[in-house]
């Protein structure tokens, strides 16, 4: 790799961890601040002035402010007085122990009209002096609990930020360098585990001054307040999932990954080899998935999202091995070449990933490393062995073979082949699509009935979403009710095509060659970090494209299928 290359990206990281220290940084000194001057600093001075001296004081003016803003309102007052003192007379403007302006409840309110009708009626109210320095007074001590918890809470969550974000930063960035010395990677769910943590947390903390006003307004009739009580109850569940998992992580320890070759080579081979603490048998590792994923990123502040998209993956059995430090796990994949290479801008871009799943006692092994992709030729020292090599395939196949067989059935008769594809299989991805489908025409109907009042931009929002919402429900429904049964006697062919059991169409055609029969994917969904194709097996009959079979989840199921229909009509 070329060194001024090499040298041009560690100033990126080194400016992009920079700003992004900078910015937890002002989270956390946001919060710290918080804290101390709305939640603690009137604490103190209540504390203090608690052994002041009480004088009688004349409200000479006094003001309620209101502050306007974007969505709310908040309020501050000012005011002047006089008191006496030893013999001498004092003005002073300080009204409260609080200073600023603010909403959490009607203290500024109360305080104002207090203090306008003492100015109004010409009546003394009672002082707090500093005995100590007597131009130091207060006329109000009320110690304001809402604003307390509010500054402590909130506060807590800006700080709890900003400190984890500055704490996961740099353990990121020691571990980098701690496995660019050692030439090993990292997992990624190193640091998951303390993001829940720390999620649970702000989830518990963010809602508390609205759980102090609960009694005020339930007594008032809100009922509605109860609705915060769903926060800290998600935030507990955020808090036990991620106690559980640094549980398991610990449990398995770091698993380090030696990637051979590095960068792995696009056109080449990828592999590694990957170490855990613990004795494992090949019984107990289910899956090691290759995976080339496009990331994007559209929007923009809070309506930035992010998708993934798996544009090649593939599965392999690992050599596993024991050895008196724990377990060594080894995988290597031919990768064709053409795919795209690791890089890109940061809302469209390409990553390589390794998958490890297994389990032992009850507890799932789920690992994740992020490996460098370019192309090149390059070959892994970690070569699996050829008998391992050949007993996966065979166990593949095997697999593929029962999917198949368990999804499609194929079948010889006295009229010959028959291939059933038969309706409601893989209900929960057609469900799936019933609800989105659903929910989109619902807001439809929504937007439409809105638009009569609202103008003629709501009718086009309505349009669209229907549109999609219908398209989309009414493709779900003939999914899930078609059927599709298909005879091949000697080389003729004939489908039929039903939905709930109704004949809709049929075709029909001579199937002569292997090289008429197609595989191809009809669509493909996507759950956690496993991509799931779903095939159809087409006949090109008399110049027409013709379904034999259809819904068979898993490429290689799809595959076992198109050869067992060949080897039965004997055109393998």
């Amino acid at each position: 790799m070329d060194n001024t290359e090499t040298g041009t990206g560690s100033d990126k990281k080194q400016k992009s961890g920079w700003v992004m220290n900078l910015f937890a940084g002002l989270f956390l000194v946001a919060g710290l601040a918080l804290m101390v001057f709305v939640g603690l600093k009137p604490l103190f001075h209540y504390w203090q002035s608690g052994s002041w001296q009480q004088v009688p004081a004349r409200v000479l003016s006094s003001e309620l402010h209101r502050h306007r803003g974007d969505d709310s309102t908040t309020y501050s007052v000012t005011a002047r007085y006089r008191y006496e003192f030893d013999g001498r007379s004092y003005t002073s403007n300080r009204a409260s122990l609080y200073s600023g302006s603010d909403n959490f409840d009607d203290y500024w309110q109360q305080l104002a009209g207090r203090l306008e009708r003492a100015r109004l009626r010409d009546y003394a109210i009672t002082a707090w002096v500093n005995p100590q320095a007597p131009s130091q007074a207060y006329l109000d001590r009320t110690l304001r609990w809402s604003a307390m918890v509010f500054g402590v809470t909130i506060g807590a969550v800006f700080s709890l930020v900003g400190g984890g974000l500055l704490w996961l930063f740099n353990r990121s960035s020691r571990q980098r360098q701690r496995d660019q010395v050692a030439g090993t990677l990292s997992s990624q769910e190193t640091s998951g585990y303390w993001i829940l943590i720390g999620m649970g947390a702000i989830f518990v903390l963010l809602p508390s001054p609205a759980l102090w006003a609960i009694p005020e307004e339930w007594h008032k009739g809100n009922y509605a307040i109860l609705a915060v009580l769903l926060f800290p109850l998600v935030g507990g569940g955020m808090l036990l999932a991620g106690w559980k998992m640094r549980r398991t992580f610990l449990y398995f320890g770091p698993t380090p990954l030696e990637p051979d070759p590095n960068p792995g080579q696009i056109g080449g081979q990828m592999g590694g080899e990957v170490r855990i603490g613990l004795p494992l048998t090949e019984d107990q590792i289910d899956t090691l998935m290759l995976s080339c994923v496009r990331r994007r990123q559209t929007g923009s502040g809070k309506n930035r999202s992010t998708s993934e998209t798996i544009i090649w993956q593939r599965e392999q059995r690992p050599l596993v091995q024991q050895g008196a430090n724990g377990t060594r796990i080894q995988f290597c994949f031919d990768v064709p070449e053409g795919l795209p290479e690791t890089g890109g801008p940061h809302d469209n871009r390409i990553h390589w990933r390794v998958n490890l799943e297994g389990r032992q006692q009850g507890r799932s092994l789920s690992r994740s490393w992020e490996l460098p992709g370019l192309a090149g030729t390059g070959q892994s020292r970690f070569t699996l062995p050829e008998a391992h090599r050949r007993n996966s395939e065979r166990q593949a196949s095997l697999a593929a073979m029962e999917s198949a067989n368990a999804q499609i059935q194929v079948e010889q008769t006295g009229q010959g082949l028959r291939i059933y594809s038969a309706a409601g299989r893989h209900l929960g991805m057609k469900l799936g699509l019933l609800l989105f489908g659903g929910l989109f025409t619902a807001v439809g109907g929504f937007l439409l009935y809105q638009a009569a009042s609202e103008g003629a931009m709501l009718y086009f929002m309505a349009v669209v979403f229907g549109g999609i919402g219908l398209l989309i429900l009414f493709s779900a429904l003939y999914m899930l009710g078609r059927s599709l049964e298909t005879h091949v006697r000697g080389s003729q062919v004939r489908t039929v095509r039903r939905w709930l059991g109704i004949p809709l169409f049929q075709r029909q055609g001579q199937l002569l060659r292997a090289d008429q029969l197609q595989l191809h994917s009809s669509l493909s969904t996507t759950q956690g970090t496993r991509k799931t194709e779903y095939m159809a097996l087409s006949a090109n009959l008399d110049g027409r494209k013709v379904r034999l079979a259809e819904g068979i989840a898993g490429r290689d199921a799809g595959e076992a299928l198109q050869q067992s229909v060949l080897r039965v009509l004997r055109l393998a």
